[in-house]
């Protein structure tokens, strides 16, 4: 299976790219990026205890050995630009997303962690700031877990909107400038 590793990374890359894209109806996404974070075992190779059979086996072992890590991610940079129509300090943009890429989180710790643990999705919305009471972030779920710091900088540059889904290798995200 020579070229079955960059057909994967393909269909991922297509699978992200789809989540964003954009049409004339009015079922048309709002997500103006995606990223797919897998679930890894800290250590490579995992401990003996961690293979369930031919597969890695995230059930055995403590939670502390597996961490979410950015794989692949889309922005769809055109409507970023067009949402800010043209390029603003600060705005969200390719420096904002590609930071991003940095970010490891714990598995079964924290939001996102948690998320991907417990299966789940949770979806979290940027406050609107008044001048007498400061901005925050609410969760649709309410979750007593602080979102993750890089969502600081996204909520500032005008995402309104982060949804993070468990899905079988990991965790989708979607960023929206809409509410």
């Amino acid at each position: 299976m020579d070229g079955g590793l960059p057909m994967l990374n393909c269909l991922l890359q297509h699978t992200l790219r789809s989540l964003c894209s954009r049409s004339d109806s009015s079922n048309s996404s709002k997500w103006v990026y995606a990223v797919f974070w897998r679930i890894l075992p800290r250590n490579y190779p995992p401990p003996k205890w961690d293979r369930g059979g031919s597969a890695l086996d995230r059930s055995k072992g403590n939670k502390r050995n597996w961490i979410l890590v950015w794989e692949d991610g889309f922005c769809d940079f055109f409507e970023c630009e067009r949402a800010g129509s043209g390029y603003m300090k600060g705005r969200f943009g390719a420096d904002i997303f590609f930071k991003m890429s940095h970010e490891v989180y714990n598995f079964g710790e924290g939001l996102v962690g948690k998320v991907a643990a417990d299966n789940s999705h949770k979806w979290v919305f940027k406050e609107a700031t008044t001048e007498s009471e400061p901005g925050f972030t609410s969760s649709w779920n309410a979750s007593i877990d602080p979102q993750p710091k890089a969502w600081e900088f996204q909520f500032n540059s005008g995402i309104q909107t982060i949804a993070i889904i468990s899905v079988r290798e990991g965790i989708i995200q979607l960023g929206s400038f809409d509410k």
